[in-house]
């Protein structure tokens, strides 16, 4: 009976990291440094984004701008441009977004965390 209970326990002790692996909350697993993979986004897309802590995100030309999430949509304003609100969705280490640009154009970019 105490090597079961002794395995039991290891068994959990093991699987304790695995459990702090990856937010399950959007808002803390978008943090960090992203950069684009793919080549489908328009050439006027910054491709590389920090997002924050404190809701602030920094773009590749260290254009500075605010997030935001609801839901499924991820909303980024830059003083320059109207506030833009885009689908996006994680999955480990990367970041897809789909949705219409500022100018009209659909797009498809697929971000890797950095």
């Amino acid at each position: 009976m105490k090597k079961r209970i002794l395995f039991i326990l290891l068994a959990l002790l093991l699987m304790l990291p695995l459990a702090a692996c990856g937010s399950t909350d959007p808002e803390e697993a978008i943090l960090g440094r992203w950069e684009c993979e793919n080549e489908t986004v328009p050439h006027t897309w910054a491709c590389t984004f920090i997002f924050e802590a404190n809701g602030r995100f920094v773009d590749r030309d260290g254009d500075v701008g605010d997030w935001s999430i609801d839901g499924n949509d991820l909303t980024l304003a830059f003083d320059m441009f109207p506030p833009l609100t885009v689908s996006f969705s994680i999955s480990r280490d990367r970041l897809t977004l789909t949705g219409e640009g500022w100018q009209g154009e659909n797009f498809l970019a697929v971000l890797r965390r950095r």
